[in-house]
């Protein structure tokens, strides 16, 4: 019983940080957005250390269970939310807002994660993910003008009650069938199954659907945009960095736990999705003259990349996914960190026009810029090289002709976007004067363009080791 306890330390830090966090915000005199961030990640470094202690631990296996695999994909997650925990006091000190409930709102949603990226029952997703989206609607709406992000929420918690009411009724389709509802009974069962049922194919298609919309895939992206276009940037990030390595890893633990009799149906309807978000990720991000919008539809690129690299679900499959969506996800922070530094006036800059010239006077972070579109296009010497080449080869094993055609014609228009920000900041003149940055997002930035270029060291002994890693936690 007292071991129990200790393997829920991860779950008792992220649901202690409501109780600390509340008494801060009701009895200390002196608050700023500084006191919550620095709890926040405190709490978290917490949840880290004991989520790596207890890797392969479980309290309630037949709930959610701890796996190596589920734990790098959480481990990383949190690693993105504290750093961007950091990041974000930085806008909350700059507009003098206060911070705990958009902190509160963060730590219910990493709590709801930590249970959806281990979940061992669908009784657990079909429990987890409304919980999740409830706390998303109300992350979209921590701004200080609701009127702008009310209608977005609403439209939000429209969608998303909509597919969870799919996913229950695909949860008890299956519950009908099997009589149960922990992923290791249900693999079994359909394994003895020959041909399966309409009914079977339809519960399978509603839940994995629900997955579609909540990694904002094409068409179900809307609410993503607009919310990355409205919602303050501390949110725009949140939601941009965090969650998709949760949905991934959920999404194979899934495919591989439960429904793996279900793949070869499954394949060509995440190609499905895949291709459209390749496709309009790219289009759209050429066309949009709002930074955060074009760089929000690239972020749907990358997830139809990723998709794209594990529609089998094979170990390779997952591995090569599992690697370019880590170097995504950085090379999106370095984005948005250098989104922090776009500030004239004390307003932070959206609009792509305002930045033309931004190079003259801020040559450090426009190089940073570059360098992180450079990994997101997969240019050599970036780390961003080495995820397209990772997905690339497992679907010329796979033997994925048409796949590889449609990354190759999304790839050129995703780098004509980010040469389209290149040629504003590099060959346009200055337009506007920007305020000073703080000193750790030149810190962060640093840090981060280090990872990007790690490759320059020894790429043949980063790729190797790396794929060796991987391979021994998938």
């Amino acid at each position: 019983m007292l071991e129990n306890w200790f393997i829920l330390l991860p779950e008792i830090f992220l649901l202690g940080f409501f109780v600390v966090g509340g008494l801060v915000a009701k009895f200390r005199k002196v608050q700023t957005p500084k006191t919550f961030a620095s709890l926040a990640q405190i709490f978290l470094v917490a949840v880290i250390l004991f989520s790596i202690v207890f890797y392969n631990k479980s309290a309630f296996p037949l709930l959610w269970a701890n796996t190596p695999l589920s734990t790098i994909f959480k481990t990383f997650a949190y690693l993105m939310a504290w750093a961007w925990f950091y990041l974000s006091s930085k806008w909350f000190l700059n507009k003098n807002r206060p911070s705990f409930k958009f902190y509160a709102v963060c730590f219910a949603l990493l709590f709801g994660f930590d249970i959806l990226a281990s979940a061992t029952s669908l009784i657990s997703l079909a429990v987890i993910i409304p919980f999740i989206c409830f706390f998303y609607r109300r992350l979209i709406l921590r701004h200080w003008d609701t009127e702008r992000v009310e209608p977005i929420a609403k439209a939000y918690g429209f969608f998303a009650a909509v597919f969870c009411l799919l996913l229950w009724l695909g949860v008890y389709i299956i519950y009908i069938q099997t009589g149960s509802f922990e992923y290791a009974i249900i693999r079994d069962f359909y394994a003895a199954e020959k041909n399966f049922a309409p009914t079977s194919l339809l519960a399978v298609v509603m839940i994995i659907g629900c997955f579609m919309f909540l990694l904002s895939l094409v068409p179900f992206h809307l609410w993503f945009i607009a919310a990355i276009s409205e919602a303050v940037l501390p949110v725009c990030g949140f939601i941009t960095l965090v969650p998709p390595l949760i949905y991934i890893g959920a999404l194979i633990n899934l495919m591989k736990g439960c429904l793996v009799a279900f793949t070869d149906f499954v394949a060509p309807l995440l190609c499905f999705f895949a291709v459209l978000s390749l496709l309009i990720g790219a289009f759209s991000a050429n066309s949009e003259n709002n930074i955060r919008k074009k760089f929000a539809f690239l972020s749907i690129y990358c997830i139809g990349f990723a998709l794209t690299g594990m529609v089998h679900f094979s170990g390779s499959a997952v591995i090569a996914s599992f690697a370019y969506m880590i170097i995504a996800i950085l090379s999106l922070a370095g984005v948005y960190t250098v989104f922090l530094g776009l500030k004239s006036k004390g307003e932070y800059i959206s609009d792509i026009t305002y930045i033309s010239g931004f190079y003259r006077l801020r040559p450090y972070m426009s190089a940073a810029l570059l360098i992180f579109m450079f990994s997101l296009i997969g240019l050599a010497p970036t780390l961003g090289f080495f995820g397209y080449l990772s997905i690339i080869n497992n679907l010329v094993a796979d033997n994925s002709w048409f796949l590889m055609g449609v990354l190759l014609i999304s790839l050129l228009f995703v780098a004509s976007a980010c040469f389209q920000v290149i040629r504003i900041i590099y060959f346009e003149p200055l337009v506007s004067k920007f305020d000073r940055a703080d000193k750790a997002i030149y810190i962060c930035l640093f840090i981060n363009v280090t990872f990007i270029l790690a490759s320059l060291i020894n790429p043949a002994w980063l790729i190797s080791n790396a794929l060796v890693i991987l391979g021994g936690i998938s």
